[in-house]
């Protein structure tokens, strides 16, 4: 008996201490982006940074653009780095699969933030309620103008947001079909404002009729469509919404250039993400009862409430969040 029981005792201390060394290791979330061209991620990459560091992990944040646009690349550098949880805003909603796949593999769990991962074992996904944004403009837009002419102009295809936004822009459209007339309605490949500028140009010159209202699904394609209207002197003359409340889209909106823009609060999204990434690394259960079917599997979900600004409430709802300063929106310059 006594010669198995040091052997035995010397593997329970050995596995006492691997657990205390398991249990010290300090928590490491990757923040992977496509971009941080776009103020929203920048805003949010430190919203998330700040939480998460706040509730004792490290963060590391990396950008697809540091490989030439090549996400998968970076990715795998990050579990070579030895991250828990990857918290991914996917360049491409179906090719990013392959990150979640190659994720699993190292024994990784992965939130899509803010845009769906399709046709993969995607562990979360969290976002705004995105077919909201798009009820939410279209009804802004038929109170004040309802009957007339409307062109859509929005997102890329391949993002599973711009599909949902346009859902919810023609589930409201629809039973007004008597009196709102669809001139046009397109997607734009990357959300692309000199494919909305094109389109808005062709449709002024060749549709043969007076556009009343734009309904944008971005504040990036606004800012090509307005400056379309200016060159023809419409901008006063048709109302375009967006999303995103880019600060030339605040500016605007004060300026009565753009009549309004969806806010979804950056601070909400990045603190809510941060704190399921550093439950999921820890294997705590989420309390989540919410789904969404990306093409595989349902993926627990959490969808945030979408705001409609104006000029009306820029100052109780933005500005207040310190998303943005009134002195930055007033004093906002082109480049």
């Amino acid at each position: 008996m006594r010669k198995h029981f040091i052997p035995v005792l010397l593997g329970f201390f050995i596995l006492l201490q691997g657990s205390c060394s398991s249990d010290n290791k300090k928590l490491k979330i990757g923040f992977l982006a496509d971009n941080f061209i776009a103020l929203r991620w920048q805003k949010e990459k430190k919203y998330f940074t700040e939480k998460a560091e706040e509730l004792g992990a490290d963060v590391l944040v990396r950008s697809a653009e540091e490989k030439q646009g090549d996400q998968l690349a970076v990715a795998e550098e990050m579990f070579e780095q030895g991250i828990d949880v990857l918290v991914i805003i996917a360049a491409n909603a179906n090719s990013a699969a392959a990150i979640v796949r190659k994720a699993h593999e190292k024994n990784i769990k992965v939130i899509g933030y803010d845009r769906l991962i399709k046709n993969s074992p995607l562990d979360f996904y969290i976002s705004f309620d995105n077919e909201a944004v798009g009820s939410l403009m279209a009804k802004y837009l038929l109170d004040i103008i309802p009957e007339g002419n409307y062109v859509l102009i929005n997102g890329d295809k391949s993002d599973n947001n711009a599909v949902a936004v346009y859902n919810g822009i023609m589930e409201v459209l629809k039973p007004k079909a008597d009196n709102v007339n669809i001139v046009y309605s397109g997607f734009m490949d990357g959300w692309s404002g000199k494919e909305a500028t094109f389109y808005i140009e062709k449709i002024i010159n060749l549709s043969g009729v007076k556009i009343d209202a734009i309904i944008s699904s971005y504040d990036g394609l606004s800012d090509g469509i307005i400056e379309v209207l200016k060159k023809y002197n419409l901008e006063n003359d048709v109302l375009v919404t967006g999303q995103d409340a880019e600060l030339a889209a605040c500016a605007r909106i004060m300026e009565g250039e753009q009549v309004m823009t969806i806010y979804k609060p950056g601070k909400e999204i990045a603190y809510h993400c941060a704190e399921i990434a550093v439950k999921i690394a820890n294997h705590e259960k989420l309390q989540i009862s919410d789904s969404i079917f990306n093409g595989r599997q349902l993926v627990p979900t959490l969808l945030l409430a979408p705001v409609v600004v104006d000029k009306n409430n820029i100052e109780s709802t933005i500005v207040k969040d310190g998303f943005w300063t009134m002195d930055e929106i007033q004093n906002f310059k082109k480049m």
